[in-house]
């Protein structure tokens, strides 16, 4: 039966070439959508390795290029911090803190081998402030500071791309071009986790070192759950009384992520809308068509129900006939398809376009199903009496 339908439509490969060059172009745009949705759901779910409610960030401006003076801002500042009951704990950061708009990379080596990794400059605090948890070694301390080696933590995925398979923590990597002129860093823990540009972001390099009072004057604080805006300006102003040209900026991190997100949600939901306006057009086309198949061949129907073809028999053989119209509408969809993982496009990973493609193929035949349907029982019912009277 099957190889009787591939044969029939084969023949008839003209005449249904247009339902075909439909089924492949919605079959490609299913693949898109599909597959950034399985890549974002993918990410999604892995976790983020980092807490962001009651978290605030602070954006300091002291206005001043005195380095001297700069640093005795910013103990200023965390002196005041550590009187107020609402601050459970503090660090200062680069200007990169998570959810921020801001980005700070560099190449690191390890035995001649150079990756790329997000840099974030933080103190000793900054774990317990964002309730990190270390899976390997230990955070760096201020008595790590002054030692022959910058400690530095890791995240799992950078640890794995310099290492590979060995033991990271205890291992010295230099900063690329600024190996010769620096100090050499020292592994003293590692992440497993840290996604700090939107719960979207996919597992990256990225290297904690500690903070410096040159530049770092960002700040992240760890509050008591239920501090909220009164509090915020209460901190906000007697901090600005500190300084006369001090500039303070407070926002709640929680704010800030769901802001990263929506620049990851936004675009897919467009491409949903488009999707799913394109792919109804083309239920629309395929019901049209199907109505005038059926419409042209009442003889044939009414030939073989009048030879005993039962109901159900005419019913499957059109949808049969339809399934394999999708069929070869797939199969030019999925020679196309399949070199984006074989190209290793966009440097992501196979299943995620496997996936995609699976999930395509199954929306294209549920929604040729439905549309085949309703025409080919409108054909299934027909008296072969009637037909063959009206021809």
């Amino acid at each position: 039966m099957i190889k009787h339908l591939f044969k029939l439509i084969w023949k008839r490969r003209k005449s249904n070439s247009l339902m075909m060059t439909e089924i492949f172009f919605s079959f490609l745009i299913l693949f898109a959508v599909c597959s950034l949705g399985v890549y974002n759901f993918q990410n999604y779910m892995t976790p983020a390795g980092l807490e962001t409610n009651n978290v605030w960030v602070a954006f300091i401006n002291f206005n001043t290029s005195s380095d001297t003076a700069k640093a005795e801002y910013k103990e200023l500042i965390s002196q005041q911090l550590k009187r107020y009951r609402e601050v459970e704990s503090f660090s200062y950061t680069s200007s990169n803190a998570p959810f921020t708009f801001s980005t700070m990379s560099n190449s690191l080596s390890y035995n001649k081998k150079k990756v790329s990794s997000d840099i974030v400059s933080v103190e000793p605090d900054f774990p317990k402030a964002m309730s990190m948890e270390i899976t390997q070694g230990r955070w760096f301390t201020k008595g790590d500071i002054a030692g022959n080696f910058v400690p530095v933590v890791i995240t799992k995925h950078l640890a794995k791309e310099l290492f590979s398979t060995e033991d990271a923590v205890g291992k010295i990597i230099g900063d690329g071009e600024e190996a010769a002129v620096s100090k050499k860093m020292k592994v003293v823990g590692v992440v497993d986790y840290y996604k700090h540009k939107s719960d979207f972001q996919e597992l990256d390099n990225t290297l904690f070192r500690p903070s410096s009072d040159k530049w770092d004057d960002t700040m992240v604080l760890k509050v008591r759950a239920g501090s909220g805006a009164e509090e915020e300006a209460k901190i906000v102003r007697e901090l600005a009384r500190l300084g006369k040209d001090w500039t303070i900026e407070i926002q709640q991190m929680g704010e800030m992520k769901s802001n990263r997100n929506n620049l990851v949600l936004v675009p897919v939901l467009i491409l949903l809308i488009i999707c799913g306006f394109l792919v109804f057009n083309v239920a629309l086309g395929m019901f049209g068509v199907l109505f005038q198949t059926i419409n042209r061949r009442k003889q044939e129907i009414g030939v073989r129900r009048a030879m005993g073809a039962t109901k159900g028999a005419i019913l499957w053989h059109f949808i049969g006939e339809t399934a394999v119209i999708a069929t070869f509408g797939l199969i030019l969809g999925l020679f196309f398809a399949i070199q984006f993982p074989l190209l290793n496009v966009f440097d992501v990973e196979a299943s995620v376009y496997l996936f995609g493609m699976l999930l395509a193929v199954i929306a294209i035949y549920v929604l040729v199903g439905i549309c085949a349907f309703y025409p080919s029982r409108q054909a299934s019912v027909l008296q072969p009496a009637v037909v063959l009277h009206e021809e």
